[in-house]
């Protein structure tokens, strides 16, 4: 990367310095002062392509700021570039009838396209690409269409909130995999100071939607591309908001709503996808852990609060060889604690019985934290790295020696000082100076060996050591923030020796330190108890796994995708295939959608089918199902290549209506029109208008109007949720959202809704797995206004129940 001097740095962007080489530009700008500086702001749009020779035609098609002269805008690419590719990615973007945002001042100019900027300089009647411009994602790093309106409301002098990447990892900006956050931004704001202007994590991916009757906004979501599989709804960071997981054959994405945003949480030690994502309180701590079945074995990341989650992997069976299509949680001997349910490949089910010791969550006494100390400035005079030299603290071994005195920056006497510095807050270091090395020691007392997480952020670099081991080297440039770094402190019995090393370039000077909850240390959890329960790992390859109490005897079942279907039933101590429950369907990557959809308190089936007609089965509540298709009305209708469905109350009607994915074709739904019958009303609400390729749906109110939302995990482009629009009619009943939080029921179960007399009024069955390899973790009512009593059943557990009260405004409530 060349570097021009310093003064063209300070000039931003715009500096004409002819005798100076254009460079990225290092220091971060607002997107105000990006503005500022620009003459001429432009939308424009590709009308020609020279592949050969790297040209790009663009006609102007609005002027945003000042007045263009030219409609025609020529730009050469060139193929130079100051880094390998650095031309390929906008030459592959450049097609015919792509737009961009176009700004310059007459003798330097930004361009805009949607993933990332370049730099052009103009060249007679061309403007010649200097050097792609990736740090401006640290200014602008939200949708291209968004943009105008956003400059437009700037220029009138208004305050908005644009997503930012976050500063600091300069490779991560290349690659555009760096974090996002929303930054306050306006003409009044020229200088780039994230702190002062963060608003939140995530990018503002909500916008407005025309044409779609029953949808109002639109938020994409991550592209999971070839081999898009399940969506998985729960609650994980217990904010009240419905979170999901997408999950791919060849990527998992975690989703955490934040309300008017979306931020996707990175899951550690996954590599690629998975072919289930389901969640169960799998340690007992009242918060659901997620399991995957991954092709390299099945994957248990528990969950530590606040979005964050731990690798507990090490908890879960081992076996020589894995190859998992389907993973459920099933409490299948009723205890309390979430058993395993695996189909692996070729090799037949397989059941793990959850033996968690009973001090698995709180093993010991908390940890003994001991003041924080640091020592500093050291700064290394031959010009070798501060990062790279090992100053007298990290030389030490374990134990620091807090007496010692040391030499530091320039040969000065410095000490070890104790410093009141907080866990959980950015601490400023700003007193130790600049371009140096600062060392903060702390140690920490255990009464047993456990695996502690900590969450780190750091400016500049970081380097970590745990009882003498190091444990994180990070030589970055960034600003420093909240859970930048994750890592693991092997605490020992006793007294553990913590020291952080942090190395600062320029500007601010800071740290971050917070710790999660302790892991458990012993041996796994899972016992294999396959044979004793029946299984016997022959059985024919199975795509999914449904779990749900299918005849009503408290005892969870299970139906696995293979063949036309199988049923089996849970006797207490051992499965049995049913021989004749009634199912025949064509397994295989179609996932069934569980539902008691008349309102006989059983649960029944729905089964899309990706050729021939779709299968509704109606639970006679002793596990027997009738194919009630042929009297179903519109679902009797050929509804093409459907693959997937989910079950919610669309019209808040109390009545649950039904969403179907297809491929090759649109989306459809069906309202639920009682007695048996559904209407199709896909017209009606405008998923007719396009196509998803949805091979998994999910009905959730993301945004708790009291209107079902729909979440689309789809096939060869990016995943979506459509925010369903609220009707202008009052409704008599009002939508209630259940969190499970907290209660046993994560684990299955069942709740109840009585009236004021005490009468069963509402019911719903939680399920292990439904699905395609999903889950649906927030049961929803709609209730007449009144006084209601809530009861949760929960395998093993003893009954709760909590009142509530309904008044007409969409609720949520929470048990514990």
């Amino acid at each position: 990367m060349r570097i021009t001097a310093r003064i063209a740095l300070l000039a931003g962007m715009f500096a004409l310095l002819p005798s100076i080489a254009p460079a990225y530009i290092e220091a971060p700008m607002s997107l105000g002062a990006v503005i500022q500086q620009s003459t001429n702001i432009m939308t424009m749009v590709v009308t020609k392509v020279d592949k050969e020779k790297n040209l790009i035609i663009f006609q102007k098609t609005a002027d945003i700021k000042g007045k263009h002269p030219q409609d025609t805008i020529k730009h050469n690419i060139g193929r130079g570039g100051l880094r390998p590719g650095e031309w390929e990615p906008i030459m592959r973007w450049a097609e015919p009838g792509k737009t961009a945002i176009f700004f310059h001042n007459g003798g330097a100019s930004e361009t805009f396209i949607g993933d990332t900027w370049y730099q052009a300089y103009p060249q007679g009647e061309w403007w010649g690409m200097s050097h792609a411009e990736p740090f401006l994602l640290r200014s602008y790093s939200g949708k291209m269409d968004k943009l105008p309106g956003i400059l437009a409301e700037i220029l009138e002098g208004k305050e908005v909130i644009v997503p930012c990447m976050v500063d600091g990892d300069k490779e991560a900006l290349h690659k555009r995999t760096a974090r996002v956050q929303r930054l306050k931004v306006s003409l009044k704001i020229q200088d780039y100071n994230p702190k002062r202007d963060f608003v939140g994590w995530g990018g503002e991916d909500i916008r407005r939607l025309a044409g779609m009757p029953g949808f109002d906004r639109y938020a994409a979501l991550a592209r999971l591309d070839a081999e898009a599989q399940a969506i998985s709804v729960v609650d994980f960071d217990n904010d009240g908001k419905p979170d999901f997981c997408l999950c791919g054959a060849n990527k998992v994405v975690l989703v955490q709503n934040g309300g008017d945003a979306f931020v996707e949480t990175s899951l550690p030690n996954l590599v690629g996808g998975a072919r289930s994502a389901v969640w169960a309180d799998a340690n007992g701590d009242g918060l659901p852990d997620l399991l995957l079945a991954t092709l390299t074995g099945p994957k248990l990341y528990m969950n530590l609060g606040k979005g964050q989650f731990r690798d507990d992997s090490r908890l879960l069976p081992r076996e020589p060889a894995w190859n998992l299509t389907a993973a459920a949680w099933i409490d299948a001997d009723r205890d309390g604690k979430p058993d395993l349910l695996l189909a692996n490949g070729f090799h037949g089910l397989k059941f793990y019985r959850n033996n968690r010791p009973t001090d698995a969550v709180v093993k010991t006494a908390p940890p003994k934290w001991g003041d924080w100390h640091a020592v500093g400035p050291f700064r290394e005079m031959t010009g070798k790295p501060n990062f790279e030299t090992k100053f007298a603290p990290e030389t030490e071994g374990a134990a620091i020696d807090l007496k010692k005195p040391h030499k530091g920056k320039r040969d000065m006497p410095i000490a070890w000082q104790k410093k009141p510095y907080a866990d959980g807050s950015v601490n400023d270091l700003a007193e130790f100076g600049n371009n140096c090395a600062t060392y903060l020691y702390r140690e920490v007392d255990v009464a047993t060996p456990v695996d502690l997480p900590v969450s780190l952020g750091s400016d500049d670099t970081l380097t970590v050591w745990c009882n003498g081991d190091k444990i994180v080297s990070e030589n970055v440039n960034r600003a420093c923030a909240a859970d930048q770094t994750q890592a693991v402190l092997k605490l020992k019995v006793g007294k553990n020796h913590i020291l952080m090393k942090i190395c600062q370039g320029d500007n601010a000077y800071a740290f971050y330190f917070n710790t999660g909850k302790p892991g458990y240390t012993g041996d796994p959890w899972f016992v294999d108890e396959s044979t004793k329960w029946g299984l016997t790992g022959d059985e024919p390859k199975g795509d999914t796994l449904a779990v749900a109490d299918f005849d009503n005897d408290g005892k969870p079942d299970f139906l696995y995708g293979s063949g036309s279907g199988k049923l089996y039933r849970n006797e207490g101590t051992r499965f049995s295939l049913v021989p004749d429950g009634g199912l025949n369907y064509k397994a295989g990557k179609v996932g069934p959608a569980l539902c008691d959809f008349d309102g006989d308190g059983h649960v029944d089936l729905f089964i899309p089918q990706t050729d021939g007609p779709s299968k509704l089965y109606r639970n006679d509540g002793k596990g027997r199902f009738s194919d009630v298709t042929a009297a179903s009305g519109d679902l009797a209708k050929p509804l093409g290549h459907a693959v997937s469905a989910a079950w919610g109350d669309f019209d808040n009607d109390g009545l649950p209506d039904l969403i179907v994915g297809c491929l090759r074709g649109s989306n459809r739904y069906f309202r639920n029109a009682g007695a048996g019958k559904f209407e199709e009303r896909t017209d009606d609400i405008g998923l007719s208008q396009k196509l998803f390729n949805s091979q998994a749906t999910a009905l959730v109110d993301l945004n708790g109007d009291g209107q079902l939302d729909l979440v689309l995990a789809n096939e060869g482009q990016e995943s979506a949720a459509l925010f369903g629009t609220a009707s202008a009619t009052p409704s008599a009943r009002t939508p209630v959202v259940f969190s499970l939080n907290g209660t046993p029921a994560l684990n299955g179960g069942t709740i109840v809704v009585r009236n004021a007399a005490g009468k069963s009024i509402a019911a719903s069955a939680i399920h292990g797995a439904d699905g395609r390899g999903g889950q649906h973790g927030l049961p929803r009512f709609t209730l007449p206004s009144g006084s209601y009593r809530l009861e949760i059943q929960a395998p093993g557990t003893t009954p709760l129940a909590k009142d509530f009260n309904v008044n007409g405004s969409p609720m949520s409530v929470k048990v514990n």
